[in-house]
């Protein structure tokens, strides 16, 4: 039998599992026989290469068929910023290939003047869904860019020809609650993991022009892109300790890509700027205001046990890790250390949970399988030690199995209790029906502003995306802001007229210390009111106040 094909990773495919005995040249092949040796070997390996072909295509459509069942569970578009994703990018597409003025958030660091949108190619990427439905398109559009960055993952271990790489996709999809609900939303995450694993299949085959490129187009999707320098890094950082030699053309062909999708930016200089923010504003982990909950860490416990399926892959491939392995195969020691690198931020902030898991996964993949090739099968020619193998086997099944399908119906669950996607709906076709483009509206709630904007992208809106960005524009701004939230301002009304110039009040419909105060200032008089919000009128300085004038016919009747 001749040798079989092995890549570095130790997974191997043998081109044929028989070979016909040599023969003399001058034997003819016996009458009425087929001669085996060319077209067997010419079929066979064109069937083999037409399976291989159709193995990424498959995983695609597997994952997006899990995708698809979790994104539809309800009607909701998944997470508040997905609202303004999509709406945003229906304009970018309307006004191709000039950038629309964006005048939404005045009071704050993204005035028309400063505003940068740094998800522009992914903005650009959703254009297609911005025909028709815009949530449906925008639910759809979760649904592609989490199966392609899934699956991103899965053609790594397809291109190094991993063995058991379809037992692998399991866990690569339903390996951790919280990664498949970020994956869900309408965001660049799944994009930005798409364009990991493509820098990460471009680092290990030392492709730097193509890396350069492609940190270049992450600089213009998402604001994580110094992910790629990092990925770089510690390719850099496994060569030095497999092989004892410095090799640095990755993080430098990744700054390159970096440097240039800085300068060369429809943005340029702002986003240096606003790239700096960020950097300052999140760096820390100490926030001056109350920032989205993505940004805080999970309870460890929860951590733990809503992706048990990615620890557990990480913890059995650090018990099979061979240090000295990493002179034959640099690659599970690289999967390491980008896992190790991606659960330490995941641990200071949520959000970077939707990348260690895959890359735990590709980790265990990586080290584990090229393990258990080389084990030797000897001992199980006994019936004994069959059956016991064969109970271990099903055990491990019995117990991923269920698993797994509790982490796909637990982000099924998700899905179906995100709130209504027509929350603000009535209340926005009330202030456009009552004042004109261009408006100032007083939302209380700003992660409101999304859905705000969805409805109407032609108004103002006092806070939103980050309220981070309201208080580096002006804290004492804020502080006022945040007051007439809670109820603590005297003269709401009053305040919400000179202070932010705006003629109606949005916010959500319940019981709030905002709406407790607002039913006793004079200045704020409830229009409309749905189960989801309620819309406030804040009168002029010279209208007459109903309460007054009451509170005056007494004192004269008196």
């Amino acid at each position: 039998m001749p040798p079989a094909e092995q890549d570095r990773t130790g997974a191997a495919e043998p081109d044929i599992a028989v070979v016909a005995p040599e023969r003399d040249s001058t034997e003819s092949a016996p009458i009425g026989k087929p001669h085996t040796s060319a077209t067997a070997l010419s079929r066979a390996k064109r069937r083999r290469t037409i399976l291989r072909s159709l193995e990424l295509p498959i995983a695609v459509l597997a994952i997006a068929a899990v995708m698809s069942a979790i994104q539809f569970a309800g009607p909701a578009i998944l997470d508040n910023d997905g609202y303004y994703h999509i709406r945003w990018a229906s304009l970018l597409r309307e006004n191709f290939p000039h950038l629309p003025a964006f005048k939404a958030l005045p009071f704050t660091t993204l005035d028309e003047t400063h505003y940068v949108d740094h998800h522009y190619l992914f903005h650009v990427l959703l254009f297609p869904f911005t025909l028709g439905d815009s949530r449906l398109g925008a639910k759809t559009a979760a649904v592609f860019f989490s199966s392609l960055g899934i699956a991103s993952v899965f053609a790594l271990l397809w291109f190094y020809r991993v063995r058991w790489r379809w037992i692998w996709l399991v866990p690569l999809v339903a390996s951790s609650e919280p990664f498949l609900y970020r994956m869900s939303m309408t965001r660049a995450p799944a994009l930005s993991l798409l364009l990991l694993a493509m820098g990460t299949l471009l680092i290990l085959k030392r492709k730097p022009i193509l890396l350069a490129v492609l940190s270049f187009a992450f600089v213009w999707s998402y604001s994580l892109f110094p992910l790629m320098l990092v990925f770089a890094l510690a390719y850099s950082f496994t060569i030095y300790v497999s092989e004892r030699r410095i090799d640095l053309w990755g993080p430098i062909a990744s700054a390159i890509g970096i440097a240039a999708g800085l300068v060369i930016n429809p943005y340029f200089p702002k986003n240096l700027g606003l790239f700096r923010e960020h950097l300052l504003m999140k760096a820390t982990g100490e926030y001056p205001v109350e920032v989205g909950v993505e940004w805080y860490t999970y309870e460890s416990w929860y951590m733990l046990v809503s992706s048990a399926v990615a620890f557990t892959i990480f913890f059995l491939a650090l018990i099979a890790f061979e240090y000295r392995d990493r002179i034959r195969d640099p690659k599970p020691l690289f999967f390491l250390i980008v896992s190790a690198v991606l659960l330490l931020i995941s641990i200071k902030s949520r959000r970077f949970l939707e990348y260690y898991p895959p890359f735990a996964v590709a980790f265990g993949a990586f080290t584990i399988s090229p393990k258990l090739e080389r084990v030797s099968y000897a001992w199980l020619q006994r019936t004994r030690d069959r059956v016991i193998a064969s109970i271990a086997a099903a055990l491990v099944v019995v117990i991923a199995t269920p698993v797994c399908a509790v982490v796909f119906f637990q982000a099924r669950a998700e899905i179906k209790e995100e709130s209504s996607p027509y929350e603000y709906k009535g209340a926005s076709e009330y202030i456009a029906a009552h004042s004109a483009p261009g408006a100032t509206i007083f939302n209380t709630d700003w992660d409101a502003f999304p859905a705000l904007f969805y409805y109407n992208p032609d108004y103002s809106y006092i806070a939103g995306l980050d309220p981070s960005y309201m208080y580096d524009r002006d804290p004492d701004l804020w502080k006022l802001y945040d007051k007439i939230n809670n109820g603590d301002q005297e003269n709401m009304g009053q305040m919400i007229r000179e202070r932010f110039g705006a003629a109606y009040v949005v916010t959500g419909n319940g019981d709030s210390d905002f709406l407790s105060s607002a039913g006793d200032d004079p200045d704020l008089e409830r229009v409309y009111e749905d189960p989801g919000a309620v819309v406030l009128r804040v009168r002029s300085a010279d209208e007459p106040h109903p309460a007054k004038e009451e509170k005056d016919n007494e004192s004269e009747q008196q």
